[in-house]
C-alpha cells in the first residue's frame, strides 16, 4: 500500500501488535490500542510493565496492524519509542473514544485509572507491508 493508504488504514480503529525486546532477548509481544497522528503512534500502557521497561532499556519497538478478516494486509512501523511518565484524563478518553465511541469511553476513562499509566510514542524509521 502507499502513504495515503498506509495513513488511512492506520487511523482506523484496529488492534495492533506490539513487540519489544526483554533483557534476555526474547521478543514480548502483546496486542494494544494506539492513536495514529502526525505520522507517530501514542500507545498507553500500564507504568512498569513489561513493554514499558523494555522500551525505557532499548528505546525501540516495532508495532504491526493487520487485517483481521483472513486478508494478508498490514503495515509494520519500526522506530524508536519515547516515554511520557503521564497519561492525562483526556489523552485516554482519546484512546477509547477512537475504539469504543463517546458514552462507553467517558464511563471507562471516569473510574480512573490514567494516573498508573504512561505513554509511549513510537516515530516510525522504517515501514514494511
Amino acid at each position: 500500500m502507499d502513504q495515503s493508504e498506509r495513513d488511512v488504514f492506520l487511523t482506523e480503529p484496529r488492534t495492533a501488535v506490539l513487540s519489544t525486546l526483554s533483557n534476555d532477548g526474547r521478543i514480548h509481544s502483546v496486542p494494544v490500542w494506539y492513536l495514529y497522528e502526525s505520522g507517530r503512534f501514542r500507545i498507553i500502557t500500564g507504568r512498569g510493565s513489561a513493554k514499558h521497561r523494555n522500551i525505557a532499556r532499548t528505546g525501540r519497538a516495532t508495532l504491526c496492524v493487520d487485517e483481521r478478516d483472513g486478508r494478508i494486509r498490514y503495515a509494520t512501523a519500526e522506530g524508536p519509542v519515547t516515554v511520557a511518565d503521564t497519561v492525562s484524563f483526556e489523552e485516554r478518553l482519546a484512546l477509547h473514544t477512537h475504539y469504543r465511541g463517546a458514552e462507553p469511553a467517558r464511563r471507562i476513562v471516569e473510574k480512573g485509572g490514567h494516573e498508573s499509566m504512561i505513554m509511549l510514542t513510537l516515530t516510525p524509521e522504517r515501514w514494511i507491508g
